[in-house]
């Protein structure tokens, strides 16, 4: 179901979130303004809001001048040209990997050199971040669509600056930015602690302290956007899969069980301020939208290893959320 939205109605945004380095997800992100544009419901802003880089090294090992050797689907792959090589990288852009090629001797020290391994997927991880700054470039330029990408808590400092190069492309997070006449937007990508004890994550107190200091700054808070990468903790929004001690799920009666993984500090923050809207990401099992006080709270929801983009567009304008609708595709 399409609404057609009449210039009066307001600033549409267009967002998604933890799209974890899928090229494929990233490139109908950018593509998302044209594509609704195109059939009368104009896009005026995209946000990503968050883990944006991805989860591992896909090592391709050479073995000979035209033989190479890899694992992904789980099962092993022998690729004996380059054009067998660039389409299995091409099936990597889906899964939000990161495809290498090694020397036998090079893959050796790979595997049992954290710092080297550390060091390789930064240098991978920031290198498909800076593609797809310029697909963006080539994508935006000369339209009136203002984009904005935010580093979520699974991803790490460094990608502000790759972000902060690109023309078309602004990093909102830690501060206050207009997004339109009537509405102002604080973006926080870090989160509460998780199992995974990821780059990103703080202490519930700390997240509180931040979350204050931008909110300070915001002339009209009734009217505002709260783009707070973590949902609100029991909203329905945060049930992810209960771990346990080895950080495998467990099972319930019903299949997996699940258990709330949200952040006080971001509930506290959206009862006591509440915007007009609040934009979530990290869980990725709980898309929904739910209300707050008067505040809507989205999440999106996300499929980036089947290559699927889950996003919300949803359309404000001074004292209203005119309209929100989750979309996948």
């Amino acid at each position: 179901m399409f609404w057609k939205r009449k210039s009066f109605e307001g600033t549409t945004i267009f967002f998604c979130s933890d799209i974890h380095a899928s090229t494929v997800c990233f490139r109908k992100f950018v593509n998302a303004a044209k594509h609704f544009t195109d059939r009368g419901h104009r896009i005026d802003i995209l946000i990503v809001g968050g883990d944006i880089t991805g989860k591992l090294i896909v090592p391709i090992v050479r073995e000979g001048p035209d033989s190479h050797r890899s694992f992904l689907f789980g099962k092993e792959w022998a690729l004996s040209s380059q054009t067998e090589i660039a389409e299995f990288v091409k099936r990597t852009e889906v899964l939000g990997v990161y495809p290498h090629i090694f020397e036998p001797d090079e893959y050796e020290a790979f595997k049992t050199d954290p710092a080297f391994q550390d060091r390789l997927f930064k240098d991978l991880a920031l290198k498909r971040l800076d593609e797809w700054m310029s697909i963006a470039t080539d994508r935006l330029t000369g339209t009136d669509i203002r984009c904005f990408v935010s580093p979520g808590n699974d991803d790490f400092d460094e990608c502000i600056e790759i972000i902060d190069r690109c023309p078309v492309v602004d990093c909102p997070d830690m501060r206050k930015v207009a997004i339109a006449a009537d509405h102002e937007m604080i973006s926080l990508g870090y989160a509460n602690p998780t199992p995974f004890h990821c780059p990103r994550d703080l202490p519930e107190e700390e997240l509180t302290e931040r979350v204050d200091r931008m909110a300070a700054t915001v002339g009209d808070l009734p009217n505002s956007v709260f783009n707070l990468h973590v949902p609100p903790i029991d909203s329905g929004l945060d049930d992810a899969p209960l771990l346990d001690a080895e950080l495998r799920p467990t099972m319930g009666t019903t299949g997996v069980a699940m258990a709330p993984a949200g952040s006080h500090a971001v509930r506290q923050a959206i009862e006591r301020y509440q915007p007009l809207l609040a934009l979530h990401g990290h869980i990725h099992e709980s898309r929904g939208a739910i209300k707050i006080g008067r505040t809507l709270c989205v999440n999106p929801g996300s499929e980036y290893s089947e290559g699927i983009l889950h996003a919300a567009i949803v359309t404000i304008r001074k004292g209203q959320v005119v309209s929100h609708m989750l979309t996948r595709g």
